[in-house]
């Protein structure tokens, strides 16, 4: 058994084609199909079925191989990876995409993983979840940052997201409003307010899901702007419905212009704010680094 093999098998197994993944690799099919050989006889069992109609499917021993073998390809990879780091003076690049409203916890980890890692280059953007994880899919990106909820329909195939905290939906008013002083409000307190809304997937479906409980509020508008959000709010035109997670770093919230109202007697969302990487994309040791601060950041606010 070698390492070649390995490589082999799981390139195979990637395009369920031998061609593809000679040409991928640089060598002969003929190569290939004869390490794969060597490497079934030598495990004795049936790893591909070959056929010209289907081409090189896994078996259902080989499935259990293929798994123990993608890991053991990202581990050499991520020995490459140290190897480089430790060797090499190139200058290396991280791509994140984060929700509006989470940008304040990637930039306090960039403090600090900027401390260890000054060579690394970070590229920052601003997208809806949906954008987010499409661009995790298509790899455009090493990971993204948002939130999440398991009423939400989305298409996760591919990715893997990692909770890293759990969020309550909460009510924002102006100081100024009667409900600052409430303290709780009912979904019946608020059938007569104005709403803000930000144009999220997550905030769309709770929005929508409480106009069918109870009754549609008048919208004042929906921005994918949260400095329109945050300014409706502060001049009393408007409440909103957010995670607390998202608002509890906006200076507003922070300085008590925008006041955190409990919704009660409402049946609650699932809210996590955590990561989302592509499950076949191999991520640097710095980007590891990164997501060690991004955690610790988020956990200890």
């Amino acid at each position: 058994m070698n390492i070649e093999q390995l490589l082999y098998i799981v390139e195979v197994a990637k395009y369920n084609s031998l061609s593809i993944a000679a040409q991928n690799l640089h060598v002969t099919q003929s190569t290939i199909s004869q390490s794969i050989t060597n490497f079934e006889k030598e495990l004795g069992i049936k790893i591909l079925k070959r056929s010209r109609g289907h081409g090189a499917v896994p078996t259902d021993e080989g499935r259990i191989i293929l798994k123990l073998a993608y890991e053991v390809q990202k581990k050499l990879e991520e020995i490459k990876e140290t190897a480089n780091l430790m060797n090499s003076t190139e200058v290396g690049e991280l791509k994140i995409s984060s929700l509006p409203g989470l940008m304040t916890f990637l930039v306090k980890a960039i403090s600090a993983f900027r401390h260890d890692f000054p060579h690394v280059n970070l590229e920052v953007t601003e997208k809806s979840g949906n954008a987010v994880i499409e661009d995790v899919r298509q790899h455009k990106i090493d990971f993204g940052l948002i939130t999440y909820s398991s009423d939400l329909s989305v298409n996760m195939e591919g990715i893997a997201f990692e909770a890293f905290i759990e969020g309550k939906q909460k009510v924002y008013v102006s100081k100024h409003s009667p409900l600052a002083f409430l303290g709780t409000v009912t979904p019946n307190d608020i059938l007569d307010q104005t709403l803000v809304t930000y144009k999220g997937e997550l905030m769309q479906y709770f929005v929508q899901d409480f106009f069918k409980r109870y009754k549609p509020l008048k919208i004042l508008f929906t921005s994918n702007n949260m400095a329109g959000v945050l300014q409706a709010i502060n001049e009393n035109l408007a409440i909103t419905f957010a995670p607390d997670f998202v608002m509890k770093n906006y200076p507003s919230v922070i300085n008590g212009d925008i006041i955190p109202v409990d919704l009660v007697n409402h049946s609650t969302v699932n809210i996590s704010l955590g990561l989302v990487r592509s499950e076949n994309k191999h991520l640097s040791t710095f980007g590891n680094k990164y997501i060690h601060y991004l955690k610790s950041e988020i956990i200890k606010s």
